[in-house]
């Protein structure tokens, strides 16, 4: 060790450094404290042997200055003094000493003194390298932590949860990153698709897989895709990328605000609970599926319940976590105290704020053992428009131009696969002017729908007239699909630009006309009995033809109404 004396007394000193040379330090030697402080800061001594009484500068003074100028490493200071009371020995620590050494010297102490502060130094030396180790942890993980949520801000929080007028909702996640996913979407229709999911765990680890099946969901749905599509990929994409722990409980709600649908799909979270304009539970969607990610494929897995939706509604979904919730006595909040809400005694459009008061209130200052969640979708709201409306894709418009393009499907197709996105994504891939989408999509899936429906399949818009009938005609609609061997439905687009107009470039093209001819191979069906007017039809059924008719500049069936002519005509937002 390099060791520093700071001492007056030349004899003590020679002394010293006599016995710290046979022991094989390297000794420095000053004669006050002011050469001791400059000693000190050009050599950078290991230990410092500092006695109290000294001209110039007195020992307290210069190991204060020393303790000063060794802020970053441990300099032990030993104060030599012939005092032994304990008010002088106070000064000495209180000074910034470590220990002291009473005169007359005795070498044994000395070194057994100098030994103990150099495995303080080597401690020390060792913390400071793991504090500093530490705080670089630290850092990285803060700078992943801020990448995370960056990932999370734009890519899982991306869609229309907050911009939906028909949604409220309120989570509180156990930390920065909740493991409780709520995500919604538009589709090209203007449905409405969401989805609550409830990974396995908590925190960074469990809301990593909301990143894959985030993108899922906002991708198929822009491009059309039903719940039960979405099911299925999302299943297949998190029991193929995340470990095997790792499963999220999910619910799937599309709201169809147009042919007044609510389809459903719930895969191991609480009953969804849908209550009327009095606040009482008029119907519940149990889980009916496993959690995404705990099987492979399931030939059942796109199978969904499908509600007839009243203005009136207002549907609940919720994580475990808020059933769950323990009060100080480990009681759990439970499912009949959620459902005492809904005993007409609250009006519907309190029932969530007073859910999660009742739930804070129940947990009171227990610790938070699970994520959160708690959304409301209320039915009247679901045909407004967002706050500057829906989002549109970031697709270029594409000048218009001559095109054709033709589509076959077979039973076998239509039995196992909804051709309605391929053709969707298609047409918009060759002419999808913004503005225009969503109406495009529309006529696409109506007039698709009613060959498929009532062409091929031969089911009677009638039956949805009543409730018992709506729930029937969709149970038959998959029994009928299930069990179809013949049958064919043909599409036909062909597109040609409408007029032009000079600007400063040249002359640009306003807009165009997309004809369509589509046609089944069935018995047919008459157009007269399934339509009827927007205005006055207060059903469920028959909107479809009188939807298509007022967005078409034309629409036509011919033969046994088995072809269908329509003519769509788009100009230039």
């Amino acid at each position: 060790m390099n060791i520093l004396i700071v001492d007056d007394d030349r004899i003590n000193s020679t002394i010293l450094s006599r016995l710290l040379a046979r022991d094989g330090h390297q000794v420095l030697t000053a004669s006050n404290g002011v050469d001791g402080v400059a000693c000190f800061k050009k050599e950078q001594p290991d230990l410092v042997l500092m006695d109290v009484r000294m001209p110039k500068m007195n020992g307290y003074k210069a190991a204060r200055r020393i303790k000063d100028m060794s802020v970053d490493r441990f300099v032990p200071i030993i104060f030599l003094t012939a005092v032994t009371d304990e008010e002088g020995l106070s000064a000495c620590i209180e000074a910034g000493g470590d220990d002291f050494l009473t005169k007359p010297f005795n070498r044994t102490i000395l070194q057994a003194k100098i030994n103990a502060m150099r495995r303080i130094q080597e401690l020390d030396t060792a913390l400071r390298r793991k504090t500093f180790e530490l705080e670089r942890h630290q850092e990285n993980l803060h700078q992943e932590m801020e990448v995370g949520n960056h990932l999370f801000t734009n890519i899982v929080r991306a869609g229309n949860l907050q911009d939906a007028p028909c949604l409220r909702y309120s989570t509180s996640p156990m930390s920065v990153f909740n493991g409780d996913l709520l995500i919604a979407s538009y589709n090209p229709a203007g449905g409405l698709h969401i989805m609550l999911g409830d990974f396995t765990g908590h925190g960074l680890s469990a809301a990593v897989g909301a990143l894959p099946l985030s993108e899922l969901f906002y991708g198929m749905t822009a491009q059309g895709f039903s719940i039960g599509d979405l099911a299925e990929e999302i299943n297949a994409k998190l029991y193929t990328v995340m470990p095997t722990w790792i499963t999220c409980a999910a619910c799937l709600i599309e709201v169809d605000y147009r042919q007044k649908v609510l389809t459903i799909w719930n895969g191991g979270l609480p009953d969804v609970l849908i209550a009327d304009s009095s606040g009482k539970i008029v119907h519940r969607v149990a889980s009916t599926h496993f959690a995404f990610g705990t099987i492979g494929s399931d030939p059942h897995l796109r199978k969904v319940e499908i509600l007839e939706m009243q203005d009136d509604f207002r549907v609940f979904l919720y994580s475990d976590g808020l059933i769950e919730a323990n009060n100080s006595e480990g009681a759990m909040f439970g499912q009949k105290r959620l459902e005492n809400h809904f005993d007409g005694s609250i009006k519907p459009a309190d029932l969530l704020d007073r859910i999660r008061e009742a739930n804070d209130q129940y947990r009171g200052e227990t610790k938070q053992s699970d994520d959160t969640s708690i959304l409301e979708i209320d039915c009247a709201k679901a045909g407004e428009e967002p706050p500057g409306g829906r989002q549109q894709t970031t697709r270029k418009d594409i000048p218009a131009s001559d095109w054709q393009v033709s589509f076959s499907f077979s039973a076998t197709t239509l039995r196992t696969v909804d051709p309605l996105p391929t053709i969707i994504n298609a047409v918009m891939s060759l002419q999808a002017p913004t503005g225009h989408r969503e109406r495009i999509y529309t006529i696409l899936a109506e007039l698709f729908s009613n060959a498929l429906d009532h062409g091929l399949l031969g089911l009677d818009t009638k039956t949805k007239k009543t409730p018992e009938g709506f729930v029937e005609y969709y149970s038959q609609r998959e029994k009928r699909l299930a069990a179809l061997e013949h049958g064919e439905i043909k599409l036909h687009l062909c597109h040609k630009p409408l007029g032009s107009e000079q600007n400063s470039s040249g002359p640009m093209v306003r807009g165009g006309e997309i004809a369509i001819r589509l046609e089944d191979s069935g018995p047919g069906f008459n157009p007269n009995d399934v339509h009827s007017s927007l205005e006055s039809n207060l059903g469920h059924g028959g909107r479809g033809i009188a939807l298509v008719q007022s967005l078409c500049t034309r629409l036509d069936y011919h033969g046994c109404g088995n072809v269908a002519e329509a003519i769509y005509n788009w100009t230039h937002q």
